[in-house]
């Protein structure tokens, strides 16, 4: 598996492991997201040569009128109590247009070529984890929003593979695809996400919500909440 991303306002980022600066009086908690059930795909750009340059299209998105919501999910573990086990939603949602790029970290050949860190995203996407404790509450914790950081999350590719425009003679890698505008990298992927917890909180939907959100979950498949990363 290719560690791939590293970012975050008011994150610090060392070898693709990312911790959070703790705030007074709060904690701080990092989950182990285990493999999505939907795809994180890069598109690349090649707007930046040597380096990678893609758009990222976080899990399975649904359009809307005026923004795509996307999101990815699985099954998380921690260490913390109250955060020890449970499924996890990372939903992102985004201005139709305005979808979020990145840049690899370094060109091609250098030490942390896959790896990325975002360069554009627009004040007005969100990012949120949403996080059903086995057992226990519900959690909705912000990742990015506001056009900042809250948080932060990095993964890792499981078996991704090639397509849309050729390679040519380059090998099937997240580096050489950035270089190649319409190449997309694809795959399902496992990580980690990092917060304080002075961000969580757990929302109760009002009964007549909760009628309106299954029939929402319904009409848009695997697609559930969101967010703020």
């Amino acid at each position: 598996m290719k560690m791939f991303t590293h970012f975050g306002l008011g994150v610090l980022a060392i070898a693709g492991s990312i911790i959070a600066v703790p705030t007074a009086n709060a904690t701080s908690i990092t989950v182990n997201l285990g493999q999505s059930a939907q795809n994180y795909t890069l598109t690349g750009q090649g707007i930046d040569n040597p380096y990678g340059t893609y758009f990222n299209t976080q899990g399975t998105c649904t359009p809307g009128a005026s923004t795509t919501s996307c999101v990815f999910s699985g099954s998380y573990t921690g260490s913390t109590p109250g955060f020890t086990a449970g499924t996890y939603q990372f939903l992102t949602t985004y201005a139709n247009g305005a979808l979020p790029a990145s840049v690899s970290e370094d060109p091609l050949g250098g030490a942390n070529q896959d790896y990325f860190e975002f360069y554009s995203i627009d004040p007005s996407t969100s990012m949120y984890l949403d996080l059903a404790e086995s057992g226990g509450p519900n959690y909705n914790i912000p990742i990015f929003t506001d056009g900042v950081f809250d948080g932060g999350f990095s993964v890792a590719y499981v078996n991704p593979t090639c397509s849309g425009t050729s390679l040519g003679e380059a090998p099937c890698t997240q580096i050489d695809v950035g270089q190649v505008a319409g190449a997309i990298y694809s795959g399902q992927v496992t990580g980690s996400a990092t917060f304080d917890s002075s961000i969580v909180t757990t929302p109760t939907p009002e009964p007549s919500s909760l009628v309106l959100l299954g029939t929402a979950f319904l009409a848009l498949g695997s697609f559930v909440g969101y967010r703020r990363s």
